[in-house]
């Protein structure tokens, strides 16, 4: 992936790490929004960042239209939300010229694309449109009454426009819950829901269409505003407008969060406009679909960490309203009564308790209460009285689990929740008590010796803490961590030729980054940190970076990246210092190899760097 950078009004660029939220939608739309905290390494230009500002991330121009600055703590944070350039350039440019009659999609699409700095491809062929004063506005907003004109979509590679009848491809792509479907929502929206529409078009073309919804019980007959529109003359065509209105008015919306395919080795993802299909044995899910939004969320590294798509009934097969008529069918049959609730959505607690009272053959004595024996085990009963209600499993010589005046008393007990306001347990090695505010876990032979667990602490008294990752470690073994976060440079300093060792900063005037030192370490934090101090001479900018190589790969991997163009008379740690965080993924306890490096913006500018700090953490 590019790497990430912001942009001033003055065209200068400089490097921006943030994790990034980002939506894509089918329609072409795309805007990515960030949090963006004051740091060190963007203090050049931090308190600067105002709306126009352009954000460059995966290959994308975005443009800053709301920037939100907000304070946490002692520091400040920028709410950041940026959409893509081409929809910014399109909205502020106005035609105000107008054209009308017969147009090509073609020769209306040059109308609005020319001189805007985009151009554009279209992918098929489509019928000539009749337009009446058609200009006079922005471009965006001619080109949105061309897309609902003429049906058809789009999509942006660079600043190329692609138009097609649908973006996306018909795949065999599958979401299936035991693979790669982590979570699963459906929403309906009958706000527009309709079973009936007719159309009127020229010379008397009249034409009706009623949905199979419509012989639903509780459904029935629900209109649809009706078409009239004298462009229609063909019987077919309005009839396919009508019944695609109608069926389309009960919206689906189904969000899914994908788990990330890639680390299973897939080469493709689907695509916006992709038409794949879901499975979900819990939902009797089973359809073809259509994706009309993806939602994705990145780390600083631009590494994806969660994918969300969403959805449409829009435009999918005579399939799947089959199904939904089916669905909408049980569902009216339970609300009525004629349908039982699925059995197998009841909780397991339940099933047992439903099964037993269902099978149990009793028969009711009345002596000294109403006494209930088994027919088949006379030693099963229970008594009830003024005194209470106890269970007996041996003909009523002791009852083990009864409820009296006294309290309850049961050997075993099943339930989804118990309020409580005061336990005591009262162990041989261990006191136990739990009053609805606090637990409190205490040694009886040293009462400083102890675990409180509250709302949002957990103090430990006289003990040890040990926690076990998944993988069956120990991370934390009697209150010491088994991990040494600790980074060992290389012995002498492994720095280029280009790069001169002094006594306080190395320093070069190399333009091409040239290494400083070289790091090895196990792979036990999530995170590495590295602080630097970096300043210049001559008046250009200084760079340092965090970087990796790999065998057989021509060129280097470039982790994170800071700059500086404080002089040597300003340079302390205050206005020098600079810090990357680096997510290096899940700790492996592997052994990695990082190299920093560091360069000038031309020959005539000396930058001086050195590392004041470097450690994993998390």
């Amino acid at each position: 992936m590019d790497k990430m950078y912001i942009e001033d009004l003055n065209g200068e660029q400089y490097p921006l790490q943030a994790a990034v939220d980002r939506d894509r939608g089918v329609n072409g739309e795309k805007s990515i929004s960030f949090s963006l905290y004051e740091e060190k390494w963007n203090q050049d230009y931090f308190k600067n960042i105002d709306t126009c500002w352009k954000v460059g991330f995966s290959g994308d121009d975005y443009e800053i239209l709301i920037p939100r600055a907000k304070g946490r703590g002692k520091k400040a944070v920028w709410e950041v939300k940026a959409v893509h350039r081409f929809f910014v350039d399109m909205g502020k440019s106005w035609i105000y010229e107008t054209v009308s009659g017969s147009k090509t999609l073609a020769e209306l699409l040059n109308f609005i694309f020319n001189g805007s700095g985009y151009n554009f491809v279209i992918v098929g062929s489509f019928a000539a449109q009749d337009m009446e004063s058609f200009g006079d506005s922005s471009r965006i907003d001619l080109f949105q009454k061309v897309l609902t004109q003429y049906e058809v979509e789009f999509e942006i590679v660079g600043n190329t426009v692609y138009i097609r009848s649908q973006v996306g491809q018909d795949t065999d792509f599958v979401y299936h819950r035991q693979l790669n479907l982590k979570d699963i929502s459906i929403e309906k929206d009958a706000t527009n829901f309709s079973t009936y529409g007719e159309g009127f078009g020229k010379d008397g073309l009249h034409v009706k269409y009623t949905s199979p919804l419509a012989a639903i019980p509780g459904i029935g007959i629900r209109h649809h505003p009706p078409i009239r529109d004298e462009r229609y003359t063909i019987e077919d065509n309005l009839f396919k407008v009508v019944k695609k209105n109608v069926d389309e008015s009960l919206v689906f919306s189904i969000t899914v969060d994908v788990a990330e395919l890639r680390k299973q080795g897939f080469q493709g993802t689907p695509n916006e406009g992709d038409r794949i299909f879901v499975m979900d044995d819990r939902l009797s899910l089973n359809i073809e679909t259509r994706i009309i939004n993806i939602s994705e969320k990145f780390d600083i590294n631009g590494n994806i960490l969660s994918t969300q798509v969403t959805l449409s009934n829009k435009g999918i097969r005579d399939a799947y309203q089959s199904q939904l008529s089916n669905t909408v069918k049980q569902l009216q049959a339970i609300l009525e009564g004629r349908m039982k609730i699925p059995y197998n959505v009841l909780d397991d607690a339940v099933k047992l308790a439903t099964e037993a009272l269902q099978k149990a053959q009793t028969e009711l004595l009345f002596e000294n209460g109403i006494v209930a024996v088994s027919k088949t085990n006379p030693n099963l009963l229970v008594l009830l009285n003024s005194a209470g209600l106890g269970v007996s499993t041996d003909g009523g010589q002791t009852f083990e689990n009864a409820i009296t005046a006294f309290g309850v008393n049961t050997n075993l007990l099943t339930a989804g929740a118990i309020h409580t306001n005061n336990i005591q347990i009262i162990g041989t090695e261990a006191y136990f008590f739990w009053d609805g505010n606090e637990f409190l876990a205490m040694d009886p032979n040293d009462q400083n010796k102890y675990v409180k667990i509250m709302p949002g602490l957990i103090d430990i008294g006289g003990g040890a803490i040990r926690i076990r990752r998944p993988d069956g470690a120990y991370f934390i073994v009697d209150g010491i961590p088994q991990y040494d976060f600790t980074i060992q440079g290389m012995t002498p300093q492994f720095t280029s030729p280009e790069v001169t060792i002094a006594p306080r900063s190395c320093h070069t005037n190399a333009t091409i980054s040239k290494d400083f030192q070289a790091y090895v370490f196990r792979h036990q934090g999530r995170y590495l940190r590295v602080n630097v101090s970096l300043y210049q001479t001559g008046g250009g900018t200084a760079y340092m970076s965090v970087e990796q190589s790999y065998e057989g790969f021509e060129g280097w991997k470039r982790w994170a990246l800071v700059s500086s163009t404080v002089t040597s008379e300003d340079a302390n740690s205050e206005n020098s210092g600079r810090e990357m965080l680096i997510d290096l993924g899940v700790p492996s306890g592997g052994i990695k190899l990082i190299y920093v490096r560091m360069w000038s913006s031309n020959a005539n500018t000396t930058s001086y760097g050195r590392v004041t700090g470097i450690w994993q953490e998390g």
